[in-house]
């Protein structure tokens, strides 16, 4: 069996992630495992399943995914893990982490460069992925989701009082994309609160991301094509 691990901040990623690697599947058997893990530093370490996978019998893909609990968490939850993770045979690891809010656009450079430091490349490669600044510019591109959280938030609503355009702009720019995403829902009188996605990952266009955003957004496009390798593994 091919094992993949993949390493998000927290609960919105988590729903994210696995929307997207069963949108990319599409016919592929893959099962998807969620582990919740915290503490470690002034607490008592605690690794939890919070979703299981199911028999794994007969089926050719098995996808760890672990809720770090934070931005800082999933570098050294990654680390902790690493060991074990090649011992059971895993064949790739990602670790994905969004940008804002410890670090702005000028120290995107020095965070990229800090990532791999001191990772073990051996027997498995460790792919880092950002969100610039949240996964939420990601959410804001992918404009056509507004319709169907509410037919009341248009781009025309949008560009007329916020004064911005996730068509045409760059999400990527956006200061603090998770407020600006809490600033489209409340057009119809709606709330977007992270953490609580659900209702966002459900209405993304995953075609779109697959084949569209992923050639603007270039994260995104090295998550997609992680997956993507994975999956085409025998």
């Amino acid at each position: 069996m091919n094992k993949m691990a993949i390493f998000v901040e927290g609960y919105t990623e988590l729903v994210f992630v696995d929307r997207m690697v069963g949108e990319i599947a599409n016919r592929n058997a893959v099962l998807i495992e969620w582990r919740q893990v915290r503490g470690g530093t002034t607490t008592r370490r605690t690794s939890r399943q919070i979703k299981a996978a199911g028999p794994r019998a007969g089926q050719e893909h098995f996808i760890l995914l672990y809720d770090c609990g934070g931005d800082d968490a999933v570098k050294s939850r990654m680390v902790q893990e690493y060991a074990s993770l090649a011992v059971a045979g895993y064949s790739s690891i990602v670790c994905v982490r969004d940008v804002y809010p410890k670090f702005s656009h000028a120290e995107i450079p020095r965070l990229e460069a800090s990532l791999p430091l001191y990772v073990r490349t051996r027997p498995i490669v460790v792919e880092f992925v950002l969100s610039i600044m949240e996964v939420e510019a990601w959410f804001l591109a992918e404009h056509s989701h507004f319709a169907r959280i509410d037919p009341a938030i248009s781009l025309t609503a949008i560009r007329s009082s916020l004064r911005f355009d996730p068509e045409r702009n760059d999400m990527q720019l956006r200061l603090a994309p998770a407020a600006d995403l809490d600033d489209c829902y409340a057009l119809a009188g709606k709330r977007y609160v992270k953490g609580n996605a659900q209702a966002t990952v459900d209405a993304i266009d995953y075609a779109e991301v697959y084949a569209g955003l992923a050639l603007r957004f270039p994260y995104l496009g090295k998550l997609c094509r992680a997956i993507d390798d994975f999956l085409k593994r025998n």
